[in-house]
């Protein structure tokens, strides 16, 4: 079943000669349960192409058709809404509230949306994230894994459609990159959670069931990766 649907998308930054197309008339489809990694050098238009994706940008041109709906014929009141319940976003710097707890920040994403997380679900998530008796803790407390962990419970505690990761090892050492991965290959695999990641580490792309990889704003390669099992 079809959750993402990109057409001719393209973004262009500045005017005239000074212009720069980091997007250039991308186009391709995303199902349900997938998991995708978008990997490309530095300066490819990836890490744009995520940020489009999640609305926290706007294309020059194109279409972004999420759940059967066009997200950028939106309002902005209205998109603003569907982002918080329907996407989930994993950034490398974590983004936490450091005033907050680690329950508060897993928690306010569904506060903001007026909902309430039965205890049982907290717990089941926090034992998911192996940060059981760190539920008063503040970011500050935490090591950079679980501060990233952290993050990832906020991210899909409204169980959003998509959830779009960009560089989230990016800042953590191998051991706590390994356990980040697991935690996302867990999510994809136990609730068919569809991720979009953006890496530009290929041993970690390769964690992925598909792999796009993009060149100066064009999709160049789109494959299943037939090593993944």
């Amino acid at each position: 079943m079809e959750i993402l649907n990109v057409q001719n998308l393209s973004k262009k930054y500045g005017k005239g000669e000074n212009a720069t197309l980091a997007l250039n008339n991308i186009s391709f489809k995303v199902n349900k349960g997938e998991f995708v990694a978008i990997t490309g050098k530095s300066g490819s238009g990836k890490s744009t192409l995520l940020n489009i994706l999640g609305g926290l940008d706007i294309p020059t041109s194109g279409d972004i058709i999420i759940n059967n709906q066009n997200i950028y014929k939106m309002s902005d009141k209205d998109l603003t809404v569907f982002r918080r319940k329907y996407i989930g976003f994993v950034f490398q710097f974590y983004n936490l509230v450091p005033a907050l707890t680690v329950k508060e920040n897993i928690l306010l994403p569904a506060l903001f949306d007026g909902r309430v997380i039965s205890d049982e679900k907290f717990n089941k998530i926090i034992k998911s994230l192996a940060l059981t008796g760190k539920e008063n803790f503040f970011p500050n407390d935490l090591s950079g894994g679980q501060q990233q962990r952290c993050a990832i419970g906020r991210a899909i505690i409204n169980n959003p459609k998509i959830l779009l990761a960009d560089e989230p090892t990016g800042n953590l050492d191998s051991r706590s990159s390994k356990n980040v991965m697991k935690l996302l290959e867990f999510y994809n695999k136990k609730y068919k959670q569809t991720i979009i990641m953006v890496t530009h580490d290929m041993s970690l792309a390769q964690k992925a069931k598909r792999i796009i990889t993009i060149s100066d704003g064009k999709i160049i390669k789109d494959e299943k990766n037939n090593f993944k099992k």
